[in-house]
Parts: structure tokens; sequence; C-alpha cells
């Protein structure tokens, strides 16, 4: 009897999805777990593995389709018995106009090991992994490598070559407006599409105001170089950042300050026993966000692992849903680009964002002497149903008295 391969359903709020590309043809044997397809989602490109061992008979659904209903069928896997035509067989026909996908590897040859995110680099930059050694878990080729491989190239590829190895899309929509001289059109991804209607809903839906503060960083700075001595001393390979510490002393004040660990739904106030911390990582293709869980109860050292692991597999594209979906508050830092302060917009349905920008120099009066500070400008953005300005005042006042007095991070 064969095995259906459903179309996954990521996240309780997905609907739909593209199904990019498949990467095994019909008659290739394959085992439990191995990656047949590739399926990009609004938040990521993420893979399709076998739910059983046997023979990839037919494919239902060709690459390239998009808004394929979640647990549509696919494709099936039989015992091999049974005699699957060479061309899809009882596909959905496809749009007017699109092509077929290009030919999967044959059954002689094994699935490649190639994360969805190292896969899509390797098109947008025109690299060929085929003989290329990836250093991912099991050999596993990830983005790094697709940027080490095009770094060794010494010249450009042709455009026309380039065009030749990527997959056969559909055109792009009509342009109804002519594009200006020296411009071309870039159509938009899955999840740049996402992006733009969660940010504009978000603006437009939930009512901002935006909260201010500097805290001198010398302190904290000073408690970093001697956690990473000890660290070192210890034989640690890993570093505590500055992020690490902001985002501790961050969660920390938020659950001091109870009034704050809240969300809006219509409905009602649902309100949090724990400070989930949505971390913004910037990718190729946008912008996710991992969710820190429970982060005001980690040790240090504890949430800057989990930070470390959560920006690994969310710029290899393999963090599940349940690892972007909801929180309580976002943190969004852009201090390591020089940039002194700005506003971020506030990831619905959590209730606030912080935005934490680069450490400058300041002078400061001591005992009536000029003498140089170093601080740190944050700006919270909060979501006023939710929040009020005297609250959003007091958690400020609480992240400043951590990070000024950064000991207490660890009381």
């Amino acid at each position: 009897m064969a095995v259906e391969i459903l179309m996954p359903a990521l996240s309780p709020s997905m609907v739909a999805g593209k199904l990019v590309c498949w990467h095994v043809a019909p008659g290739t044997p394959v085992k439990k777990g191995d990656v047949l397809a590739e399926l990009e989602t609004d938040k990521a490109a993420l893979d399709i593995e076998s739910p059983a061992d046997g023979v990839l008979e037919r494919i239902l659904i060709e690459g390239g389709t998009p808004d394929v209903p979640v647990q549509t069928v696919i494709g099936l896997i039989g015992d091999g018995k049974s005699a699957a035509p060479p061309a899809v067989a009882g596909a959905a026909p496809a749009p007017s106009g699109q092509q077929a996908a290009p030919a999967a590897p044959g059954a002689d040859e094994p699935p490649r090991r190639i994360s969805p995110l190292a896969r899509r680099i390797a098109r947008d930059l025109g690299v060929e992994t085929d003989g290329l050694r990836g250093s991912g878990p099991k050999g596993r080729i990830i983005a790094a490598d697709i940027r080490e491989a095009a770094a060794r190239v010494t010249a450009p590829a042709p455009v026309a070559a380039v065009a030749a190895t990527a997959p056969v899309a559909a055109p792009p929509a009509a342009i109804t407006t002519p594009l200006p001289a020296g411009t071309e059109l870039e159509p938009h991804g899955a999840m740049r599409r996402t992006i733009a209607r969660r940010l504009v809903d978000s603006k437009q839906t939930v009512p901002h105001f935006y909260l201010e503060i500097r805290c001198e960083a010398d302190a904290l700075l000073a408690l970093r170089a001697q956690l990473n001595t000890a660290l070192a001393d210890g034989g640690a390979e890993t570093k505590l950042t500055v992020n690490d510490l902001v985002m501790k002393a961050y969660a920390l004040a938020i659950a001091r300050t109870p009034e704050a660990m809240v969300t809006w739904t219509d409905e009602g106030l649902v309100r949090h026993r724990q400070v989930d911390l949505g971390m913004a990582v910037a990718l190729d293709a946008g912008l996710i966000t991992p969710i820190l869980r429970d982060a005001a109860r980690l040790s240090l050292g504890a949430l800057s692992d989990a930070a470390r692991l959560a920006i690994g597999r969310a710029r290899e594209g393999r963090l599940g849903a349940e690892e972007y979906s909801g929180g309580l508050a976002g943190i969004s830092n852009l201090g390591m680009f020089g940039v002194s302060a700005f506003s971020a917009i506030i990831n619905p349905p959590q209730s606030m964002n912080l935005a934490v920008g680069t450490i400058e120099t300041d002078l400061a009066l001591r005992d009536g002497q000029p003498v140089e500070v170093r601080r740190l400008r944050l700006t919270l953005s909060v979501d006023h149903r939710a929040i009020d300005g005297a609250v959003g005042a007091r958690l400020l006042q609480n992240l400043k008295r951590l990070i000024e007095a950064p000991l207490l991070l660890a009381a």
C-alpha cells in the first residue's frame, strides 16, 4: 500500500506553502527521513522528509507550484513494484504557462544533503554544488560553504550561464509601470512578502509609542571582560557578547515589571508566566525572530548558548515553526553597525520590542570634573493597547538599573 507524502502544516496559522522543487525522481529508493523536496513558507525554506522507507513512485504536485494547501497529497511512496510512469503521473495541472521543474537525481544517485538556505544562495550566486564538500553535520552543505565557494571564483559567472543553471520558474507578473533605465525587477520571495505584510499590519493596527533611555555601560563592559577571561581560563571556546548581557538584563527587567508581562487579544489581555524573547536575526532573504523561551530564568551562559544555537539554525533555514512563533517581547540590535539609536516595529503578538544601539563615549561630571563614560542608548517600542506609558517607563528603569549594576544579573 502506498504511503502518502503530505504538504506539512508547520504552524497553526499556515494554510498553504510553495513546493519549491523535488530532489528525488520517481523510481528512486528512499529511506525514512531522507530529504525529498523543498517547501517555502512565509518564514523560511524547509525540507520535506520521507515519511517511510520505500521507493518514490509518483510525484503528484510539481516543483515550482505556489499556494499548495496543507495536507495535500504531493507524492506517493511504495514498494517499487508498481509501474510508475517516467513522467509525473496524476499530477495536478501546472498553472498556465508554467514549465516542469528540472529533473531530480536519478535512482542511482543518493539524495543530496544541502540546507534549503544554502541551495537558495547557490542559485542566486550561480555556484555549482556538485562535488562541493559540506562542513555541516554529516557533511551537509550549509550557507557558509556556498559563500566560501563563491569567494574562490575570481571572475563573476556570465549572466547567461547563471540563468542556465537556475531552476525554471514562472514568469513574473506583468509590470504596469515601465522600469527606469538601468534598473531590473527582482520578484519578491515568500519571506519578503510576509515580512512586508506583517510589518504593514503591525504599524496600521498596533498603536506604537516609544520610550528611550541612556545607560552607562562601563560596569557592564568590565563584567563581560571578567567573565570572558574566566571562561577562557576554564577552557571554554565561546565568549559572552554585549547582546547576551543586554538580553539577560531585558528579560529580568520584564520579569520584575509584572504589569508588562501581557500581550493583547481582542478577547482580553494574555498574562504570561515566563519571558519568551524574540531575537531578530538577519538573513539574506529577510528577517526572522527565533524565540528564546523563559529567558529570565536562564543563566547568562545558558542564554548565550541558546541565542547562538538559534542564530545558527535560523541561518541554515532549520527553524521549526514552534521556534519562531509567539513570544512576549522582541529585541533587535544594530549597535554592531554603529547605529546610535533606532525605533523597532513590534512583531505581533508580542507587545514590545527593544532597539539596541551602539555604545558611545560621552563626557560626564564626577565630583565637578569631566570624565569619559560609555553609554548605551535603548529605545523601547510598546503596544499601547496592552501597556501604558508609566508601566513602560518602570520597565526601562529596571533595565537601566540592571545594566548599570550588572552584578544583579546573577542575583
